[in-house]
């Protein structure tokens, strides 16, 4: 469960992550990475770890924070267009790719990564952000020096699904789905 709060210009989050009996609490600025959790607390298996987040996420919004909703995020779509061979490579690392893509957007708190499409003229990957200007650079970057892709476009959906993109990169440009 992940909250936010507008404060000085940035938004500051509250992220509660819940794996089995363990509790990671996560705070920081959206777009500015984390690497380890601010607390790691286990629990054992009689203790109602769901009302203890709900007491937490409560203290939270007594504080200025909102509960981020699935309306909240924004859809962008990265197309990665390659020859054969980048194809091929992009393809066998696949998973290795979204864990990445995952673990960037968890770390910064702006959202996360959703399978999708792709074919043989295009790779299509979906991230679900807060916030797509965050992500727009540091996705460029990750492609061209972990595989020299050189041709992509990301672009943020005005519609779900039957979309219509606005480019964030290249900036501005309108592209439909099916270019």
């Amino acid at each position: 469960m992940q909250l936010i709060k507008h404060m000085n210009g940035q938004n500051h989050f509250w992220l509660f992550e819940k794996d089995g009996r363990t509790l990671y609490t996560f705070h920081g600025i959206m777009g500015e990475r984390l690497k380890e959790p601010m607390s790691e607390q286990k629990f054992s298996r009689f203790f109602h770890l769901d009302a203890y987040i709900g007491e937490l996420v409560a203290e939270k919004e007594k504080g200025g924070y909102s509960v981020v909703q699935e309306a909240d995020y924004h859809e962008v779509v990265v197309e990665i267009f390659c020859q054969d061979t980048e194809y091929d490579v992009i393809f066998e690392r696949r998973s290795s790719i979204e864990e990445d893509l995952n673990e960037f957007l968890f770390e910064i708190g702006n959202g996360y990564f959703v399978e999708d499409d792709y074919g043989p003229e295009a790779i299509e990957l979906v991230l679900h952000v807060l916030e797509p200007s965050y992500i727009v650079e540091p996705v460029i970057d990750y492609f061209k020096k972990q595989y020299g892709v050189t041709r992509l476009r990301i672009g943020q959906a005005k519609v779900h699904y039957g979309r219509r993109l606005s480019g964030l990169y290249p900036a501005g440009k309108n592209f439909n789905r099916k270019n």
